[in-house]
């Protein structure tokens, strides 16, 4: 869209900001308080609102009913709102605006605003088929779980026409420069380009120095909520601090100690104008060409300084430069389940699941209230799911969850304690993945101690 986050270019409201979420609203409550527009043209816009929502709600209730609840009519009116203020963030200032809305209907920008919603749908939907293509192969929970399923649960429950100022969906990862201003397609849209830049960057690098940098950063790596980019460019900015070559990302404490001395006298200017020097050399390096990422690699560059600096004022360079363990292949991981759910909680809810018919919702209910290996087991006994359910289940699992239960059912194999069918049916969905990945399963097993 045409639009700064302040929108800085609406010189004509000195000190103003419009929201993003709200943009239509702080537009008519400025030209109201600015008297911008006449009374009457506020008074026509303010009816045609009115008439929008009761063409809205006949749509809603199929003209069967003349009324619904106030939460339904309120949340309505607001995507009514957020779609004529995505169409009025195209013009170019405020001036331009303001035409628009005395000579425009308000019925027609709404058909233009949905048919931009309808654009950044498709637009969305490209970028997410691209991080897909370029998705790391990482062990993190939230990088992965965010891809394989929140962002498709985003467009498989986002309804443009009555909810468009919603974001539905399960986005745990977070990104380094993440605009949280936004909502609905626009959130999903500027999330879904900054992800794709920084898997475009991350591509850069061989995975298995970007899998060493992780552990190196946490043993438990997988069950964090961290941004691989951001430690993956400023151990970047390390190396090229000194003088190194990019193929490595591991830095030493003789590097940390040169870092240290290098950058320690300088102003917080003086740092950043430094900072930027290495991201140029990294870029010119990694033969960067798309001038967004260019872009991206600066603004992350800048927000880093401060947090470079402090470690530095602190001599605490190991928390921001991350060195790789010598030997992290083998290391023992040590599982603590999450809290067991009072029975009363975990009967009402596997009745919920076995009420369901839709093997998606199933796995929802499953995986927003079941925290706990121990809960999952029961709830695998309690006969909520039945037959081809349990193999689309098992595929929604990330590798560590699928490992913990080859784990669990491993040891009490030796017991003979199992004979349920999800236990086969596991054992069926184990043995139809690859041997790469089976083998893979097998060695992270060897590692748990539960």
């Amino acid at each position: 869209m045409g639009k700064s986050n302040a929108i800085q270019k609406y010189g004509y409201f000195i000190g103003d900001k419009f929201s993003e979420e709200d943009f239509f609203k702080d537009v008519l409550a400025s030209c109201y308080e600015k008297k911008l527009l006449d009374e009457n043209i506020l008074g026509n816009i303010y009816y045609e609102r009115m008439e929008l929502l009761k063409v809205k709600l006949k749509y809603y209730t199929k003209d069967e009913s003349s009324s619904v609840m106030v939460e339904t009519a309120e949340s309505i009116s607001q995507c009514i709102d957020y779609t004529i203020g995505i169409y009025l963030k195209t013009f170019e200032n405020i001036e331009l605006i303001i035409e628009e809305l005395k000579y425009n209907s308000l019925f027609d920008m709404l058909k233009m605003g949905q048919d931009l919603i309808n654009k950044k749908i498709l637009d969305s939907k490209r970028l997410f088929y691209k991080i897909n293509k370029s998705k790391l192969k990482v062990h993190n929970y939230s990088y992965n779980d965010t891809i394989d399923y929140g962002i498709l649960l985003f467009f498989k429950e986002y309804d443009d026409f009555f909810a468009a100022h919603e974001t539905p969906g399960s986005i745990d990862y977070q990104l380094y420069i993440d605009n949280m201003n936004y909502i609905g397609i626009e959130y999903i849209y500027n999330y879904l380009n900054n992800l794709s830049l920084e898997n475009e960057f991350c591509n850069n690098f061989d995975i298995s120095e970007i899998n060493r940098l992780l552990k190196g950063y946490d043993k438990k790596c997988e069950l964090l909520l961290i941004n691989i980019f951001e430690l993956l460019l400023i151990n970047s900015l390390g190396v090229i601090a000194c003088g190194k070559d990019l193929n490595s990302l591991n830095i030493n404490n003789l590097d940390r100690e040169y870092i240290k001395n290098k950058l320690k006298k300088l102003t917080l200017e003086e740092f950043q104008e430094e900072l930027l020097k290495y991201a140029k050399i990294c870029w010119k390096i990694l033969e960067v060409k798309n001038e967004a990422l260019v872009m991206y690699i600066k603004n992350s560059t800048l927000k880093v300084a401060s947090l470079i600096k402090e470690s530095i004022k602190l001599n605490k360079l190991e928390t921001v430069f991350i060195s790789f363990n010598k030997d992290n292949g083998n290391e023992m991981i040590e599982y603590t389940d999450g809290e067991k759910m009072a029975n009363s909680k975990f009967k009402k809810l596997s009745e919920k699941i076995q009420e369901c018919s839709l093997v998606e919702d199933k796995i929802e209910l499953i995986r927003n209230n079941i925290k706990s290996l121990e809960d999952l087991v029961d709830m695998l006994n309690a006969d909520c799911l039945f037959e081809d359910e349990y193999i689309m289940y098992f595929k929604s699992l990330s590798k560590m969850e699928i490992t913990l239960l080859s784990k669990y059912i491993y040891e009490l194999s030796f017991e003979n304690e199992y004979e349920k069918e999800w236990y086969y049916e596991f054992n069926k969905y184990i043995l139809g993945l690859s041997e790469e990945e089976q083998i893979a399963i097998g060695e992270l097993k060897e590692r748990i101690q539960l």
